[in-house]
């Protein structure tokens, strides 16, 4: 009887344990990182997007003011604007999905890819 009971205590412990070390919901999860690269098909800047497509596939870059700008290759690019960034561009963004969309911490872009 005396080692049933400590059993059954020892389960509902480590029940209690796992369930409070666990995620609690889904809010709670942390963004997914990402990138997206390809050619600038169009720039709308009354929405704050960018379409960009990749092969076949356009996927929409969502920037705001702090978006980082850069013109050129990695390693040699050079602090820019999105002034400075035209259709047919190849670009290159990093930040996280929000859904389908990437919301841009840092863009780097140059005429040719």
């Amino acid at each position: 009887m005396r080692r049933r009971i400590l059993t059954t205590v020892t389960l509902c412990l480590g029940f209690l344990i796992g369930t409070a070390l666990s995620p609690v919901s889904a809010a709670d999860k942390k963004a997914k990182g990402g990138e997206v690269n390809g050619r600038v098909q169009s720039i709308d800047k009354d929405k704050s997007t960018i379409s960009v497509m990749k092969g076949n596939t356009p996927r929409q870059v969502v920037y705001s003011a702090d978006t980082k700008w850069l013109y050129g290759s990695q390693g040699a690019e050079k602090p820019s604007s999105l002034a400075d960034l035209k259709d047919n561009y190849y670009i290159h963004c990093k930040g996280t999905f929000d859904g389908v969309k990437l919301v841009a911490d840092t863009c780097r872009f140059r005429e040719k890819r």
